[in-house]
């Protein structure tokens, strides 16, 4: 049989239950993305106010958020391997819903914080790992295409929950109630979804965990493995850019509107910047992989340290429509690009085969980006603002930015022979 007659497991599946089950997902996602990490940020200024929070105890509030979100993202795979699906939707979208409501009824810091951890844990469990292997297991011709459009709802959630948030509070004038609204749409979701996706036809064909392999660059000089990538410079280059570029991320999600109210710009403007800001990140990302084959992803991923430059330098005293626009179209682009360029740069570099394990070393690293947000708010108290945190942030980024453009090809300190034993 010719490959394009070869038939796949996921053939059998109606193709009416797989758009609904990429429905589900991308509305959890879009929901979760929303709520957990583009309305924290809007809300904030009114929580401090309420519960009389010092701008440090808030940006703990994201740190703990962040974090969890971090150190709770290997669940996933354990739970869906030996529950399947359904349980890792239910799971993951009650404790969000949990958290959502945790923060709603929230009376101290405490509560906040317990209500941040929720919502992170939760996060991981309804996020791109769990989605991208449903998808590939059950769209094996058109993943690609379904993946991609799981990414994009997640990034319109990002556009969407800042408006949602600050259109709330005009309107009601309740934080709380946004917050518990949020929590029963997202466990509503999740119930659908674990109902829907427990069905005959994951059980018939389930996911198996190494069966996934998504078309990527071949390494230009072999597989590395992660102790030879790690002792590599341009690795360490690469993982300090994008730690860089996530801590400036975190801070700016966290500190961004209150930072603009005290430069003179309303919540509803600075609400809007946060969007546009969504808006340029997920362009940048589409456009990236239209293009990083043309122009290599070296150049996008320094052009995206370059964009963070200017970015964080337009937010530091953003307080005209020109330097807002700067902020969202550099900042936007950088986080967009550093990401995506990121991840093909160690494909290109160190090679597909140890991938997971030198990427996923890269994501446990930039796991210190999540003090951005209390540092920067002990910091905001001692300078009365968050002027000199956003310029501090654009330094750093040049720094990483004149040492990746400076960066060559690396090059494997040691072939090793096919068959031949593989370093640890």
């Amino acid at each position: 049989m010719s490959s394009s007659q070869t038939v796949t497991a996921s053939d059998s599946i109606p193709g009416y239950w797989k758009w609904t089950a990429l429905a589900l997902a991308s509305a959890i996602f879009f929901v979760a993305t929303g709520g957990a990490f583009s309305s924290l940020g809007v809300l904030l200024p009114s929580m401090i106010a309420e519960l009389s929070l010092t701008w440090t105890q808030a940006g703990a509030a994201f740190t703990v958020l962040a974090l969890m979100t971090g150190l709770s993202s290997t669940l996933p795979a354990v739970t869906f391997k030996y529950a399947g699906f359904s349980t890792v939707y239910f799971t993951g979208g009650a404790l969000v819903a949990a958290g959502f409501a945790t923060l709603g009824l929230a009376q101290n810091l405490v509560v906040v914080l317990i209500g941040a951890g929720l919502v992170g844990t939760g996060y991981s469990q309804v996020a791109s790992v769990p989605a991208v292997k449903l998808l590939s297991t059950i769209f094996s011709k058109r993943s690609s295409l379904t993946i991609g459009i799981f990414f994009t709802c997640g990034a319109l959630g990002s556009v969407a929950g800042p408006q949602i948030a600050q259109a709330y509070v005009d309107f009601t004038p309740s934080w709380r109630g946004y917050w518990l609204m949020i929590a029963g749409v997202t466990f509503g979701l999740c119930v659908i979804a674990a109902l829907f996706m427990n069905s005959r036809w994951l059980r018939q064909n389930p996911a198996d965990l190494d069966s996934f392999e998504e078309a990527t660059p071949d390494a230009e000089k072999g597989d590395w493995t992660l102790k030879e990538a790690m002792a590599n410079p341009q690795y360490i280059i690469i993982v300090l850019g994008v730690t860089i570029t996530l801590l400036g991320a975190l801070t700016m999600n966290t500190w961004q509107p209150t930072h603009m109210q005290n430069m003179g710009v309303t919540a509803a403007v600075a609400a809007n910047a946060l969007s546009a800001h969504a808006i340029f990140n997920a362009l940048a990302r589409f456009c990236g992989g239209a293009v990083a084959d043309r122009v290599g992803a070296k150049l996008l991923f320094v052009s995206g340290l370059a964009a963070g430059v200017v970015g964080m330098t337009a937010l530091s005293v953003a307080d005209t429509t020109l330097l807002i626009g700067l902020f969202a179209l550099g900042d936007g682009y950088s986080f967009g690009i550093v990401t995506f360029g990121s991840t093909i740069l160690l494909l290109k570099y160190y090679g597909p085969k140890n991938n997971p394990a030198i990427l996923g070393t890269l994501n446990l690293i930039t796991t210190v980006a999540m003090v951005g947000p209390i540092v920067a708010g002990s910091m905001g108290e001692r300078f009365g603002g968050f002027k000199e945190v956003f310029a501090g942030l654009a330094i750093l980024m040049l720094i990483c930015t004149i040492a990746a453009a400076l960066m060559p090809t690396p090059k494997r300190p040691a072939e090793v022979p096919d068959g031949a034993p593989q370093p640890a």
